[in-house]
């Protein structure tokens, strides 16, 4: 399977149901499944098809955008919104520096199943992140692969 980005806008407020239902998109245009398979969650908080071992995914969302990663090895994505960085934690990075490592050590951390306290610690995102360049305008979205794969991006529009 081709790892896969699916990305929407909606309004704030909607966006973890916009995620659930990116993920129930991709699952029906890539792979033909009609129903969302039960998700359950390791240790880490990582979410996971313990019916469907081979699909892999992953969501995020923030301020009215959500994405999901599809693939079949494990993925993890991340999305923040173009914004003033916290100055706490920029250590003199501007604003989009700031999120793109951010986003980079939060996909990295989220494929391994680390969970979000991990970004607290000093780490190197994993040199596989990509940045989806212009995928959503005013937002960084960051994927991180398993493996070196091309990462097909799909925007959509749903009512």
């Amino acid at each position: 399977m081709d790892m896969i980005v699916y990305a929407a806008l909606g309004p704030e407020g909607t966006e973890r149901n916009l995620a659930r239902r990116l993920l129930t998109a991709a699952l029906e245009r890539e792979l033909s499944l009609s129903e969302l398979p039960e998700i359950a969650r390791e240790a880490g908080g990582k979410p996971y098809f313990p019916s469907r071992p081979d699909i892999c995914f992953n969501l995020s969302h923030s301020h009215g955008a959500a994405v999901c990663a599809l693939h079949d090895k494990p993925v993890g994505i991340d999305v923040e919104k173009l914004r003033p960085a916290p100055r706490r934690l920029a250590g003199g990075l501007d604003d989009e520096a700031f999120f793109r490592l951010w986003t980079a050590r939060e996909a990295s951390i989220k494929r391994r199943g680390l969970g979000v306290a991990v970004l607290l610690r000093p780490m190197e995102p994993d040199p596989l992140c990509q940045c989806l360049e212009g995928l959503l305008e005013g937002y960084i979205v960051t994927v991180c692969p398993s493996e070196n794969v091309t990462v097909q991006t799909i925007k959509i529009f749903l009512m």
